[in-house]
């Protein structure tokens, strides 16, 4: 299982990597890797006392784990309309500087 973890976490690694270029193009590379690193770093660091803080309210983890399933449904099904048009087309030629 840790061997699948660690799959897991070196392909979201390259997800983030290419992620951020394929949306927002590569002006500004650091800047937004840090914008998107900056909260799942914050929720990560969180996640587990917000997790049995919320698994009392709730009646235990089986409820906790089904609204986290449903939160990440929701926002799967929302991404798609989360799209920019900041991305730029690649160039296949040089800029032209008359």
């Amino acid at each position: 299982m840790s061997i699948v973890a660690g799959m897991v976490r070196g392909n979201l690694t390259l997800l983030q990597a290419t992620a951020i270029t394929d949306r927002w193009g590569t002006a500004h590379y650091g800047r937004l890797s840090g914008l998107l690193a900056a909260p799942a770093h914050t929720a990560a660091a969180l996640a587990p006392f917000a997790g049995a803080a919320l698994a009392v309210p709730l009646g235990g983890y089986g409820p906790l784990f089904f609204l986290l399933a449903a939160v990440s449904v929701a926002a799967a099904l929302i991404a798609p309309w989360t799209a920019t048009d900041a991305v730029r087309p690649i160039r296949t030629t040089a800029p032209d500087h008359n």
